[in-house]
Order: structure tokens, then sequence, then C-alpha cells
């Protein structure tokens, strides 16, 4: 990570929490921290009222760590029984000093996680799988689509299929059939000039085909 000054922004922050052994009547109201960020002039770049302004105060009174060169924030976002610690929210804080920010994230799941290859497995529930005929699925819920353009429709002669926001290929006129793997609810969009002209929901069928 970059080495930030004092006051230069640029902290992982986390919202729900407060600083390290700080005692509870020293903890700061949001309207007080956004008073005093103000009085300092320090955001007065940032629109008054702006989530980023919201964010340098929250910086400045909950739990933050500053960046610095060869430092790592660690952190667990579920309880160990697989529930969402709402402690783990966190953010970015804007950059106030004139310094780049450069910094790297790195999820890892540090447990064996069931449905995915080298997961634990129940032998006595496998052998009875492979008695009746069945076998579990490498990769539960998981969905086939295959987009095609079948070349009739002019609106979609430059088409171009993406993943929500994100490019995944293009479905011109004489462009091949586009195969994915996918889940129930994904959202594939269909692009012309930038603007989203057709959009398919994946349902829960295993092998599903669309066509425009």
């Amino acid at each position: 990570m970059t080495d930030m000054g004092e006051n230069d922004g640029g902290e992982t922050v986390f919202t729900e929490g407060w600083p390290t052994g700080q005692k509870e009547e020293e903890q700061k109201p949001f309207k007080e921290a956004l008073r005093e960020l103000r009085e300092s002039g320090d955001a007065d770049f940032l629109a008054k009222g702006s989530w980023e302004e919201d964010m340098v105060a929250k910086c400045r009174s909950r739990l933050a760590i500053r960046p610095h060169s060869s430092r790592a924030v660690l952190f667990y976002s579920q309880h160990p029984n697989g529930v969402p610690d709402q402690a783990s929210l966190h953010g970015g804080c804007p950059v106030l000093g004139g310094t780049n920010k450069w910094a790297a994230n790195l999820w890892v799941w540090n447990a064996p996680r069931g449905g995915y290859p080298g997961s634990p497995k129940n032998e006595h529930v496998v052998k009875q799988d492979h008695a009746k005929g069945t076998q579990e699925e490498e990769y539960p819920g998981r969905k086939h689509a295959t987009f095609t353009n079948r070349g009739v429709d002019n609106s979609f002669t430059n088409a171009k299929l993406y993943f929500q926001e994100t490019f995944w290929g293009d479905l011109g006129f004489n462009d091949p059939s586009l195969s994915v793997n996918t889940y129930e609810g994904h959202e594939w969009n269909v692009m012309v000039d930038g603007k989203r002209v057709k959009q398919f929901i994946i349902d829960e069928k295993k092998q599903q085909a669309y066509s425009i």
C-alpha cells in the first residue's frame, strides 16, 4: 500500500466499528465528526452533504487503518456459523492529499466449501446415491445458457452480449453463438451502440437457449 500522511485520507474504514481501545465516552457521533471536518477545511473541495464528505467524517471517527507500504488489513466477513458479520462493513476513504493511493485486494475462503471440488463428502450418502444411479452435482445450481443471433432483425446487426455491465462477447450478424456457465437470477444484457435493447434473466432450467 501507499504511504499516506495523517490527514491525507485513503484509509480503510470499518463504519460499524470504533477505534481499538477507545472508551465509550470518547466515541464521536457522526454529526460532531462532520462538523469538525468542515471546520478543518481538509475536505472543502468535496460537495457538502455528498457521500464522499460523509465517508471522510466516518474515516475520522470510526475504526480506520491508514495505508502504509507493506501493511495489510485482514478481516472476516462472516461469523464461524456462516452468518454475515455486520462489523465487517467497510469502505475506502477518499484521498485528500496530492498523493495517489495504490492498494491490492485479495479474497480468500479459508475452509472447504460444500459442493466444490475438494470439499468434504458424506461417503455413506455418496454410496446411497451411486446405488440409486444418481450423482452429486460438481457445481450445484450451475446452468448452461446459449445466446444466438438469428440474423433476421437489423436492429441487432452489431449486438454485443454483456453479463450485467461487463462485456462478454460480440453477438452481431455472422458472429458465432455464445455459450456460458451461469446461475439462476443472473442478468445477461444485449447492447447496441452502448444501449441495452434486450435482457435475459436465467431461470431454473439446467439448459437454456436464447436468441435475438
